[in-house]
């Protein structure tokens, strides 16, 4: 809850620092701001997940509407609202370098002030602060699957290993289901997020499948990496599962937690930012997040570990298996 609340306080100052910014340097003052969201997991994930409530919106039509007094925000929900914003921001951020006065000058499009820094505020007020506030909320609520999977990956990786570890040890011919176990009962605590362990589908059974009785299932499926028999093949096998999953429920979001349990650094593709968490692919309409934990205890200190080999899973790999 401490983070929660740490993140929500922050939240709130990044837009008390854009509301307050002096017209000259508001450019600027967005640049930071979309520069610090993108460093918050959290954040990313819920601005990720809120993209797709409204994956055709027109943020052309958004952006001339700032322009020539006519705004009409083509959104009908709140997550599209907060992705029109989110994209403004992105695209005045990259302008910024540039063109300085960017942030003014689309302030000053909007609003019909005199004066310019009186501009910048009701711009700021009217059509930035809506995103922070749905930040700020959805934080305070736990509503973003991928804010709790973040959590989850930190829970395990800072406390639990070891426990968790020992307990795969003890069988591994069932070790998956250790793991599995212990993320959907997490869901549940601490995201509210109800599951249901092996329910049927068209397909096999998924290891977690939420909420089938409501209107938007949780797919979400856990694969051991091992770097044997447990390998790249078997994670890509795992992602074309929870695709299947996804499709057999009409879900067009999966997630896949990966439980590395060696001491290699698995590289992930991705079809979003490169760098940003969680890396994605989207196979067959279904966007798959991978969720990657490492599950392995330390046996030294990180100044004696030497360098690690790295295992990379590409895009074709996915798409073409037989390569792979």
């Amino acid at each position: 809850m401490k983070y929660q609340q740490r993140l929500q306080v922050a939240v709130r100052e990044r837009l008390r620092k854009l509301m307050t910014a002096p017209y000259s340097s508001a450019g600027h003052e967005v640049h930071l701001a979309v520069t610090w969201i993108n460093r918050q997991p959290a954040l990313t994930g819920l601005l990720e997940e809120a993209a797709r409530a409204e994956p055709d919106l027109d943020p052309e039509r958004f952006r001339a509407g700032l322009t020539n007094g006519q705004l009409s925000w083509p959104s009908r929900t709140e997550e599209g609202q907060a992705s029109l914003i989110w994209k403004l921001m992105q695209e005045i951020a990259k302008d910024e370098v540039d063109n300085p006065d960017i942030g003014w000058q689309t302030a000053s499009g909007y609003s019909m002030h005199r004066n310019v820094q009186d501009n910048w505020r009701e711009f700021a007020e009217d059509i930035l602060q809506p995103l922070f506030d749905f930040l700020s909320e959805r934080v305070g609520a736990e509503s973003s699957i991928l804010h709790t999977l973040e959590r989850y990956r930190t829970r395990i990786e800072w406390f639990d290993r070891e426990e968790l570890y020992a307990r795969f040890e003890a069988d591994r011919a069932n070790g998956e289901e250790v793991y599995n176990l212990d993320l959907q009962r997490f869901l549940f605590l601490e995201g509210d997020h109800v599951t249901h362990a092996k329910p049927r589908s068209a397909s096999g059974e998924a290891d977690l499948v939420g909420e089938l009785d409501g209107r938007d299932p949780l797919v979400c499926d856990g694969k051991i990496f091992d770097g044997k028999g447990r390998g790249k093949s078997y994670l890509i096998k795992g992602v074309h599962q929870v695709i299947k999953y996804a499709q057999d429920y009409g879900q067009h979001t999966a997630y896949l937690v990966i439980y590395n349990i060696t001491d290699k650094l698995l590289e992930l593709p991705t079809d979003g930012t490169p760098g940003a968490w969680p890396p994605y692919t989207e196979i067959s309409d279904v966007r798959v997040y991978f969720i990657h934990v490492r599950v392995l205890p330390p046996t030294t200190t990180a100044s004696k570990v030497g360098k690690a080999t790295r295992v990379t899973l590409t895009k074709e790999n996915l798409t073409n298996p037989d390569a792979a």
